[in-house]
């Protein structure tokens, strides 16, 4: 009878354990397939990149509203280490915002304002309102961060996806742009300035022009706006560089929010310059408002 018991003991504890081994696989199945996310390396790269895009957009609109200068920086793939054997990818965009002296605090509490409210976008302040934090969730993992001191004229906020899984095939691409604004040929002209002909000179005396070299290739870079319409930048390089240069052809009126010795940048209605030196040459980056 004991023996009996035994054995059946032994089967009801098989049976159960069996049981619950079932259970718990068709629960981690039925996870899998219904829960949400809760890390980012649930979500590849191409899950990703919708919604960095959409972020990237909302930051630019956001540093639209006020007197600043802004770029928008091209869509970074850099390779990440997933885990100590896989490795996967991050994609990140920077947005640089270029602020009068002082306005460092102001701009970044105004772009934390005028993102989504969805995104909970906030500011800190630490060691004596020097050193300035922004932050905000864009969805899905995507993050929105900046870190300047109170001094500085260069803010720069980059969003970023963190590391995530790679994907045979990803879209980069931006949106259509439309055509770039006068204000960048105008630029380029005057940052090449008179050629010998208009100066009056020999032209054998006056050497070679800036202009000779002629503008760089033309990169875009584009964004859709949450309102609606895209902004771009255009950058395009131009001739030879002076790298000791003050502000050259800024319209009459208008001042430079930014200006070191050989860069500067300044905002005309809803359009940025931004006008510095890559390897001795000039390079123009033309940043537009939301345009449909």
């Amino acid at each position: 009878m004991t023996a009996v018991t035994e054995a059946g003991r032994r089967r009801w504890l098989i049976g159960g354990v069996t049981a619950w081994a079932v259970l718990l696989l068709g629960g981690g199945l039925w996870s899998v397939r219904s829960d949400p996310p809760t890390v980012p390396e649930q979500r590849d790269a191409g899950q990703a990149l919708p919604v960095l895009r959409e972020a990237a957009g909302a930051v630019v609109s956001a540093a639209q509203g006020g007197e600043w200068a802004l770029r928008l920086g091209e869509l970074r793939v850099e390779e990440c280490a997933l885990t100590p054997a896989w490795d996967g990818v991050e994609l990140s965009r920077e947005v640089t915002v270029y602020v009068p002296e002082g306005e460092a605090h102001a701009a970044l509490d105004g772009i934390a304002a005028g993102l989504p409210a969805g995104y909970r976008a906030g500011m800190t302040v630490a060691r004596g309102a020097t050193r300035l934090s922004l932050f905000a969730d864009a969805g899905e993992f995507v993050g929105i961060a900046a870190e300047a001191s109170s001094a500085d004229q260069v803010l720069r906020i980059l969003i970023s996806s963190g590391c995530r899984p790679g994907v045979e095939r990803l879209d980069r691409a931006d949106p259509a742009s439309g055509p770039a604004p006068e204000l960048l040929t105008g630029t380029l002209a005057a940052l090449s300035g008179p050629g010998p002909a208009e100066s009056g000179g020999d032209p054998a005396d006056d050497g070679p022009s800036p202009a000779d070299d002629g503008p760089g290739t033309m990169e875009i870079r584009a964004v859709a706006c949450p309102d609606g319409g895209i902004a771009a930048t255009f950058v395009a390089g131009g001739g030879a560089a002076q790298p000791d240069s003050q502000p050259v052809g800024v319209p009459e009126g208008t001042l430079p929010v930014w200006v070191e010795p050989g860069a500067w940048a300044y905002r005309i209605g809803s359009e940025s310059v931004v006008v510095t030196t890559e390897g001795g040459r000039w390079q123009v980056s033309l940043t537009t408002g939301c345009r449909q």
